[in-house]
């Protein structure tokens, strides 16, 4: 496992202001590490992510990945809307 991985992921759970950032920041940590590691090393990701948070005195973010880690499920990436170009009637030429 990268440590890179741990890190960036555990500085945006951090950085989240309110509860669904963080679940949001750990959903696409969990996607990252899964695309770069599979899906062995995930529990000993979430226990790097917990450490790294616990060290640091950030105690709402660690509880949050400390209750993935204690009921084994881990938070997913909600999908993006794709927004789709409109074409304006308003901006054609006539021909």
């Amino acid at each position: 496992m990268h440590a890179m991985l741990v890190s960036r992921s555990a500085s945006h759970v951090a950085s989240a202001l309110r509860q669904e950032g963080r679940d949001e920041a750990l959903a696409e940590g969990v996607a990252d590490m899964i695309a770069h590691c599979g899906h062995a090393g995930l529990g000993l990701f979430l226990a790097a992510v917990w450490h790294w948070l616990d060290e640091r005195d950030y105690h709402e973010a660690a509880e949050a990945v400390q209750h993935y880690i204690e009921t084994g499920s881990v938070p997913t990436v909600k999908p993006t809307p794709r927004v789709t170009r409109r074409r304006d009637a308003r901006n054609v030429t006539p021909r």
